[in-house]
């Protein structure tokens, strides 16, 4: 009888190759019982949050720095669109340095869902302020 155990790089197990007697042997006992099988959370999701909801935010700051700049260099900056550029910038560096936003889950959904399309936006060529 084969049974290979697939694992990934970190050699969690992954995946398991059986023989289909094998197989046949466990769909029977499962048949036979009633198992209440609860998928565990995608591990992966905090990390997935973490990197997107930081990566939306640093995105932001760097096109208000950018954004800033270029006004500045005008002939005549327009004073009122630099205070709002600084008052977007405070706005997302005080949710970037709030280490609880990234603890939880549904916070740093909110914030992906909140800035993402704001991103998207600067992404397209629009300005944001």
């Amino acid at each position: 009888m084969v049974k290979e155990i697939i694992r990934d790089k970190a050699g969690n197990p992954i995946s398991v190759l059986l023989d289909y007697k094998q197989w046949l042997q466990i769909e029977q006992l499962l048949k036979q019982q009633d198992l209440k099988i609860k998928e565990p959370a995608n591990p992966l999701d905090w990390y997935r949050l973490t990197e997107s909801a930081n990566a939306i935010l640093n995105e932001l700051i760097a096109y208000v720095g950018r954004e800033r700049f270029l006004e500045l260099k005008k002939e005549t900056p327009d004073k009122s669109r630099i205070e709002k550029l600084i008052q977007f910038s405070e706005e997302i560096r005080t949710i970037n340095r709030n280490s609880d936003n990234f603890k939880d889950l549904k916070i740093m959904e909110q914030i992906v869902a909140l800035y993402g399309p704001k991103l998207k936006r600067v992404n397209n060529g629009e300005q944001l302020v």
